[in-house]
């Protein structure tokens, strides 16, 4: 019951959805999809139906936002147990995983792959992980961090060329000055087919168990 000085609130829900951390970040995600990472914040609120002021509540500037952005899509890739299994067993799920989830927003990608990871939680918190596996299995302590950097930059790497044509290599027009590499390429659609694999999966599949096998022997060095 409402006093005479109060007043009734009315039914139903709110003409616009209230304003949150969460969905600021999905309409990032969706913004980026479409104009990459050279949106700016007037044009996310804009797309919100909100004043830019509004979004400096969440994240002061549109680094805050990209490091959000990167913080929601590390939860995503998830932790595929580097508590408990060797290094190089875990990581080969977790680049699976990333790849995959980065590779659902390539417009985003080089923005990410190049905003330090300070103060983002939830980046730090999984690099930890990762950093602790190696250490806890004889990984040389020098070693670690670029180990960590070569097997991302090759997953995101593998996640731009998911984007690619599947022929992307093969001599067309010019094939008979390249014979060698016309038939490798051949070759190597031709085994990815007989994989029951995508020539990108295949080729990503081939590299990352080929650097994690030679990281893997610089714990001798």
């Amino acid at each position: 019951m409402t006093t005479a000085t109060e007043t009734p609130r009315s039914a139903g829900r709110p003409r616009t959805a209230v304003l949150s951390r969460e969905r600021i970040l999905e309409a990032a995600f969706k913004l980026a999809d479409v104009r990459g990472a050279d949106f700016t914040l007037a044009a996310l609120a804009r797309n919100l139906d909100v004043r830019p002021s509004a979004l400096h509540h969440y994240f002061a500037s549109k680094d805050q936002l990209i490091a959000g952005m990167r913080g929601q899509l590390t939860s995503r890739i998830g932790d595929h147990g580097f508590d408990t299994l060797p290094w190089h067993v875990a990581i080969l799920d977790w680049a699976r995983a990333y790849r995959l989830t980065i590779g659902a927003h390539p417009g985003i990608i080089a923005a990410l792959a190049t905003l330090p990871v300070d103060d983002e939680l939830e980046s730090i918190i999984d690099y930890e992980r990762i950093a602790s596996a190696m250490l806890r299995d004889g990984f040389p302590e020098h070693r670690v961090v670029p180990a960590i950097v070569a097997i991302e930059s090759f997953i995101i790497g593998s996640a731009l060329d998911s984007l690619a044509p599947e022929d992307n290599l093969r001599p067309v027009e010019n094939a008979t000055l390249a014979p060698h590499l016309t038939e490798a390429e051949h070759a190597a659609r031709a085994y990815a087919d007989a994989q029951s694999r995508s020539a990108a999966i295949e080729t990503f599949e081939y590299g990352l168990a080929a650097l994690v096998a030679g990281l893997r022997s610089t714990t001798l060095q």
